[in-house]
């Protein structure tokens, strides 16, 4: 027979694991509004400017909203070229301008 706490156990779990689901849904439906609404670009057209004014390979894209407040959404992009090299881009979601560019050369 089942322990009380081993079925308490269970129910976090499930719980913690739903919890998690539903978190990452609201994220994506919050990002699909935005572009629906106007605020954001989408996706394809950052990476279009992108593409324009730097040369790799994107490798990670992260969509924050209400960035510390100072921007609306900002898009975190990092992009690798032939030789390695790693550049952070913070990009305004809602206007494609490049807010900074963070080298691994610089460091």
């Amino acid at each position: 027979m089942l322990s009380f706490s081993k079925i308490v156990l269970f129910f976090l779990f499930i719980w913690g694991q739903n919890h998690v689901f539903s978190q990452n849904i609201n994220d994506h439906e919050k990002a699909i509004n935005a572009v629906n609404e106007g605020e954001i670009l989408p996706l394809n057209e950052i990476l279009k400017n992108i593409n324009e004014n730097f040369y790799g390979r994107v490798i990670s894209i992260n969509l924050k909203d209400n960035e510390k407040g100072l921007f609306g959404w900002v898009y975190d992009i990092m992009i690798i070229d032939n030789n390695n090299n790693v550049k952070q881009l913070r990009v305004d979601a809602g206007t494609s301008t490049v807010l900074s560019v963070i080298s691994g050369e610089d460091n």
